[in-house]
């Protein structure tokens, strides 16, 4: 390591262990904080079934429809599902031809370059009133800029230039990488991994930092010592080719000469790093392996003792995984926690009593793959009393004495990244988005509820920017919520798309093919906000299910945890079971349904895939995990112990890790697959894809393998985007015998005429006998 007179070295003195049992000594200030022995909790019941008296973590959902047409199908919403969903039969102004083939105007370059990805929540800058926010652009191959909104003008500015990318690699997946005070913007530029100084929209940003080694994200700015608090990951002892992790700490950094001091280690993760608005006080969270942070973390204060980040440590708080600490004007704490069986948002109060403030059977926040992200904020106003939450699904304001709450009608029906004030406390800022509307900036007034949508057409030789699709509704399918049976007595949840397509329709009798979607986490969740990429399947005649099986977030902490050692087990369970259960129903055809999915959402996929008798014809993998023993042995350090809680330690069950690894049961496998993986793939080496295609192609299945060159986990280039999109519905066309009307690609599919030869030959046989 550095020493602490260069870089600052990860041992600060004032800062005790994360093993620490017994309090360090409160300093004395006016800081109201919790006294462990006087905690005052207020909970609720975890949601469960009518009898389960233990409960089962199960969201009821409302039964609103359940037809001939859709028996037992559990919707939200009103009328059938798919009196809204599917396109007229057997009418004069729409053409006949079988599912999966249908053109469409969604084309593969409309999903995936139709408009620029909101990557981070807004920020407003506290001094000039501006709101920060970062997005990636499409037409500058996925790199991310940082943008501003002039509340005062409506003018958005465009921030970094087109040689910077706003990223970081801490944790491998980033997020929190730019901070905002006073005009002044500081930024993580992805190429070095160096923080970055810009004094103004048209200047040009200058190195704050200069070593290659450390990687920065989640940072605040303290204005009375002009500096910033980062969280820090540095790989020094890795570049000069060591075998160990990552140290990772929080860092104070001069924000003008770029001198840094580590002020918190010891702890193997860190987060949130949030300064008091008197600079006074330091909040933050810590972990250690083997926990994530959805599980156990622990929220730390410290007073700032002098500008050379010398810290005192006030209190230490756990309650089951904590989350997003900061303060109000009066330096009440606010945080996160789920030991009420949800996520809440929590104050302590005057009195040093712990408030939930949202003690209801909602989400506040969401697992914390990503830095940054922050479901509720704290009016800045002097003598306001306010907060305002991302709950579940609403947008709610909360007054934080009186214990009251309402809900903002926005129109919007889903919110995501997080929320912030206004600089006078009258507005909020948040990223929105339903059915009908990909994610967008919004504006809400408080007093009124009314909404401003934050974009403009801008089109230049610099960027463009565009929040809307440009795509008839008669080609968009709304998602309706379903809950269906799975093992263990227990239900699981997704959001179901039906084909709509105004300009065709199904020959009587016919039956759709079903893309089964499982998503990345495997704490995600699924989302009913527009998804172009959806889109693209439905509109050509794919029923879509997106499961959110036994593990996601959005129903509760039991449900959350309910992976705890069966991983690949009971998600497994759950996507057979979504498949098999619309197949009964009646609603998909059986020889037709294929499945993909991301990272772990491609393990459940491949998993799926090698079960026996698995419903599933075909499947794709994104950048999938083929072999638990290789993962656990070879991953960055965030996850390198996060199997131990998903199937357990390896030297003592590691009979779990071969019976649960799609490789390890290759003699289950009967099923033509894809793969797609990227080159630079630190969190799934691309081995694990690599090693599963040759088995694949080996046993004269058809098969394909797409490495883009260049991505990491999660492919950012709109133009692989657009190739992996175009290949797999290729790819699932062909398995099924389905004439694509619009759609080609460049894909060599291998075996595919030996292995339909073989299938025509078993047909043949059939037919004689």
């Amino acid at each position: 390591m550095a020493s602490e007179e260069g870089t600052g070295a990860f041992s600060p003195t004032t800062l005790p262990s994360d093993d620490v049992t017994e309090d360090v000594p409160e300093v004395t200030e006016q800081l109201l904080l919790l006294d462990m022995g006087q905690s005052f909790i207020p909970t609720i019941p975890t949601a469960s079934s009518s009898g389960d008296e233990k409960g089962s973590g199960r969201y009821e959902l409302k039964v609103s429809s359940t037809t001939e047409e859709t028996p037992g199908i559990l919707t939200i919403g009103a009328g059938s599902l798919w009196e809204t969903s599917e396109p007229p039969r057997n009418t004069g102004s729409s053409t006949e031809a079988p599912y999966g083939t249908w053109k469409s105007p969604v084309s593969s370059q409309m999903a995936t370059q139709g408009i620029n990805l909101i990557e981070e929540p807004p920020k407003v800058d506290p001094v000039t009133g501006n709101v920060f926010w970062c997005e990636e652009i499409n037409s500058e191959n996925g790199s991310h800029v940082v943008f501003h909104y002039n509340p005062g003008t409506q003018e958005i500015v465009r921030w970094t230039p087109k040689s910077m990318d706003v990223r970081t690699q801490v944790h491998e997946y980033g997020g929190g990488a730019f901070a905002v005070y006073n005009n002044t913007l500081f930024f993580s530029n992805f190429a070095d991994g160096a923080l970055y100084r810009q004094n103004g929209p048209d200047a040009q940003p200058v190195p704050l930092t200069n070593t290659s080694y450390r990687r920065y994200a989640d940072g605040s700015y303290c204005p009375k010592y002009d500096s910033l608090f980062f969280v820090v990951e540095d790989h020094e002892l890795l570049q000069k080719g060591k075998n160990v992790e990552p140290e990772n700490g929080i860092v104070m950094i001069n924000a003008v000469t770029g001198e840094e001091k580590v002020v918190a280690a010891h702890a193997d993760f860190f987060s949130s790093p949030r300064v008091s608005p008197d600079c006074n006080y330091l909040a933050w969270v810590q972990w250690n392996h083997p926990n994530m942070p959805w599980g156990e973390t622990r929220v730390f204060i410290g007073q700032i003792l002098n500008e050379k980040g010398k810290l005192a440590i006030v209190k230490y708080l756990q309650h089951g995984s904590m989350m997003t600490p900061s303060f109000n004007q009066n330096n009440e704490l606010f945080y996160v926690h789920d030991t009420s069986g949800w996520w809440n948002l929590y104050k302590i109060n005057k009195r040093n009593f712990e408030i939930n403030l949202t003690n209801q059977s909602q989400e506040v926040g969401w697992p914390m793959w990503k830095f940054g992200r922050q479901a509720y904020d704290v009016s800045p106003a002097i003598g306001s009393n306010e907060a305002v939450a991302i709950c579940g699904n609403d947008l709610m304001v909360i007054d934080s004495v009186k214990l009251a709450k309402r809900i903002i009608q926005t129109g919007y029906s889903s919110y995501s990244l997080g929320v912030a004030y206004s600089a006078d406390g009258t507005k909020v800022y948040t990223i929105a988005g339903d059915g009908l509307r990909q994610p967008r900036l919004i504006e809400v007034e408080l007093a009124t509820g009314t909404v401003k949508e934050i974009h403009q057409d801008l089109t230049d030789n610099e960027f463009s920017y565009s929040a809307d699709p440009v795509v008839d509704l008669g080609y968009i399918s709304i998602a309706r919520q379903i809950q269906f049976p799975t093992t263990q007595g227990d239900f699981a949840y997704g959001y179901l798309y039906l084909p709509k397509n105004q300009d065709y329709h199904a020959p009587s009798g016919a039956k759709p093919p079903l893309l089964v979607k499982v998503h990345e986490g495997p704490t995600f969740a699924a989302s009913n906000v527009l998804n172009l990429e959806y889109q693209f399947f439905t509109s050509r005649g794919f029923v879509i299910l997106d499961v959110d099986y036994r593990g996601s977030t959005g129903y509760g902490t039991l449900y959350r945890t309910k992976l705890q050692e069966m991983f690949g087990v009971y998600d497994v369970d759950d996507v057979l079971a979504g498949a098999e259960y619309l197949a009964k129903e009646g609603l998909v055809d059986k020889s037709m349904i294929c499945i993909d999915g991301a990272s772990a959402g491609g393990y459940i996929a491949l998993s799926a895939l090698t079960v026996t008798g698995s419903i599933f014809r075909a499947g794709a993998s994104y950048y999938g995990i083929s072999d638990l023993e290789l993962l656990a042995k070879d991953t960055h350090k965030f996850e390198s112990q996060y199997m131990e809680g998903l199937i357990g330690k390896i030297d003592k069950y590691g009979e779990r890790y071969v019976a649960r690894s799609p490789f390890k049961n290759s003699q289950k496998l009967d099923v033509p697959m894809i793969f797609f993986h990227g080159s630079d793939d630190k969190v799934v080496p691309p081995n694990q894809a690599l090693q599963m295609y040759e088995l694949v192609k080996d046993k004269g299945l058809p098969t394909a393998f797409i490495l883009f060159e260049g991505e990491y986990h999660g492919f950012v280039q709109a133009e692989n985007r657009r190739r992996a999109l175009e290949a797999e519905i290729y790819f699932f066309a062909e398995i099924f015998n389905l004439k694509l009307g619009d759609i080609i690609s460049d894909i060599v599919i291998d075996n595919l005429e030996a292995w339909r030869a073989q299938k025509q030959a078993a047909i043949k046989r059939i037919t004689l006998h």
